[in-house]
């Protein structure tokens, strides 16, 4: 068994849904955004988690993901984004499955028009400023009009997503709600209402509605500083973990090119194939200090410079990010470390063979071995489907 293993902090994903709801209120429809695997966290064990803590509805790329859901007793409101050519046999799925279908151009209106048979919620997307999918502005009053006349179709709301700029400045923002607001009062009131996000959120209060749509402040990928809501929220990034496979000397005639200096050399079985080179910092803590990474990691291995850590040995723990001991690589310092990863990818640069483990308790705050054991998921199922909840 691989001694990779990637900590998810289930206690602070549904600490974060609780901080979500304190910032939205009570009557707010809240949909977590489980995309990409809970961006790399683990779709099943995510749910069931943010659920428990108060989360309305949970939002996925795929139908496949949806019925996923279903077949491990989710019940609630799943919404599947747009993007997925909607077949007949798709369409099928979504009915039957009872998710709810994004309708966001003519060709994904027609094919729930032709292929609904009983009863199909959808929800209509508009494009304010993002500019990937949705309806233009203009064009959202004939599409719901076309929603609302068919027997088979059931409308649950209109959402769309806005771009937010890095900079503080939120005047674009503000255009693009104004946008978003114009295309609700040109229809009937519908039932939901969502173009917040999390980093909306963060910037701004006055932009709820009646619905949200919030995937990195799940996580706690937002900045720690300078925002409403960021701070208040706790990474589910818990640590990446693995373990000395060898250690060796380094003679004088090997003291050359990468290895120039290196007196004692260990070697971790985690490589480029495991998403090292994304997710190193040049260091790693080894018997609670710092340790240099040695040379570019290769496919299945990374080499580590143990000159100073003489007491070191084979079969050590080995931490890429988190703690050891009072020595700490945060995943803030593996985002400065790496400026062309956006924080919302940071999970899913640990690939998907690398196990998810589930911690909860005093265990996700660095307690004892009194705290609830983890919950290692298969290494055949890396994905965590059919996992338990955090």
């Amino acid at each position: 068994m691989t001694p990779n293993r990637f900590e998810v902090d289930c206690d602070a994903i549904a600490r974060n849904v609780v901080e979500i709801r304190k910032s939205v209120g009570a009557g707010v429809w809240l949909c977590a955004a489980l995309k990409a695997d809970a961006y790399g966290f683990g779709l099943v064990p995510v749910a069931k988690t943010v659920l428990a803590a108060g989360a309305d509805a949970v939002a996925v790329g795929s139908v496949g993901d949806g019925i996923a859901l279903r077949k491990v007793g989710v019940s609630a409101s799943i919404l599947v984004y747009g993007g997925e050519p909607l077949s007949s046999l798709v369409v099928e799925d979504l009915e039957a499955h009872e998710l709810i279908a994004t309708i966001h151009d003519q060709v994904s209106l027609r094919a729930c028009l032709r292929s609904a048979r009983r009863s199909l919620s959808v929800m209509v997307e508009v494009d304010v400023g993002l500019m990937r999918l949705g309806f233009e502005p203009a064009d959202v009053p004939d599409a719901v009009s076309s929603v609302q006349a068919s027997p088979a179709l059931q409308l649950r709301g209109l959402y769309t997503h806005m771009r937010v700029d890095n900079r503080r400045e939120a005047a674009a923002m503000r255009k693009q709600f104004g946008r978003f607001e114009a295309v609700l009062k040109s229809i009937d009131p519908v039932p939901l209402a969502m173009a917040a996000s999390s980093r909306v959120l963060d910037r701004s209060g006055s932009m709820t509605l009646n619905a949200v749509d919030v995937g990195r402040a799940v996580y706690g990928l937002l900045p720690s500083t300078g925002g409403r809501l960021g701070p208040r929220l706790r990474p589910a990034f818990a640590a990446l973990r693995t373990n000395l496979v060898t250690v060796k000397a380094v003679g004088p005639e090997s003291r050359t090119g990468a290895l120039a200096g290196v007196r004692r050399l260990g070697v971790i079985p985690f490589g480029r194939a495991a998403g090292m080179a994304e997710l190193s910092v040049g260091r790693v803590l080894v018997r609670g200090r710092r340790a240099p990474v040695v040379g570019s990691p290769s496919l299945e291995h990374t080499r580590v410079d143990l000159s100073r850590h003489p007491d070191a040995r084979a079969g050590d723990e080995v931490i890429v990010v988190g703690r050891q001991g009072a020595a700490l690589i945060r995943p803030g310092e593996v985002l400065r470390a790496h400026p062309e990863t956006p924080d919302s990818a940071l999970g899913l640069m640990v690939r998907g063979s690398v196990p998810r483990v589930y911690l909860r308790g005093s265990r996700a705050r660095g307690g004892a071995r009194t705290a609830e054991r983890r919950k290692r998921l298969s290494r055949r199922d890396p994905r965590s489907r059919g996992g338990d909840a955090c």
